[in-house]
């Protein structure tokens, strides 16, 4: 609607309606992929994401068109706190000591709540790899420059999984304005890293001097 809008030649919206101009793939797809972005501000998309580790939330909760609620660790039992083991850790000679470490780490944090540390302190010990649970909510727009960023084969691991997952559950909702999301290069046709790029695709530099 909002994208038939502002295109239409038509004075109400009642006469969009009525037209042939009401054909949502027709201008979404343009919408997009001309970057009018703020056309799709208007869909909301909700979350909830669970299983994931602080370390990775910290770089979910960097996205700046979005609201987040995330679980306070403050109210947690001790005996309720799990972790993830990245798999270059797990299939490596540091898997056991790993996982020592952060149950002492565990062992540790119940210990100083039990002998009267507040909650909000004795957190300060825990790891990054404790795992957390959140609700997210971004519009459309949001998700596409998530999505572009996150999606990028030099993006860390995790928040690169949880991207294609969110991508795969809003292509369910909205086939049109996500079928073509991907990587920025994929999606762009360029990467934008001109000094830490793959290789995949060219640079904005390659380009330019390339033109």
């Amino acid at each position: 609607m909002a994208g038939v809008i502002c295109y239409s030649g038509e004075s109400t919206f009642e006469g969009i309606k009525s037209s042939a101009e009401m054909k949502p793939e027709k201008y979404l797809r343009k919408i997009v992929k001309n970057g009018h972005m703020s056309i799709i501000e208007h869909n909301v998309f909700v979350f909830y994401i669970s299983g994931i580790s602080r370390a990775c939330s910290h770089q979910l909760v960097r996205k700046r068109i979005a609201s987040f609620s995330q679980q306070s660790q403050r109210y947690v039992n001790a005996e309720n706190f799990d972790y993830v083991v990245p798999s270059s850790i797990e299939k490596s000679e540091y898997a056991t000591e790993y996982k020592e470490a952060i149950k002492q780490n565990l062992s540790l944090y119940q210990k100083m709540v039990e002998n009267g540390i507040s909650k909000e302190d004795a957190r300060y010990v825990l790891p990054n790899s404790t795992s957390t649970q959140l609700i997210v909510s971004m519009n459309a727009h949001g998700l596409v420059d998530f999505f572009i960023r996150r999606i990028c084969t030099r993006s860390q691991w995790e928040i690169r999984k949880l991207a294609e997952m969110m991508l795969d559950e809003v292509k369910k909702v909205a086939p049109i304005i996500f079928k073509d999301l991907g990587s920025y290069c994929d999606f762009y046709g360029y990467c934008p890293e001109n000094d830490k790029s793959c290789g995949k695709s060219k640079t904005i530099e390659e380009l330019k001097n390339n033109g």
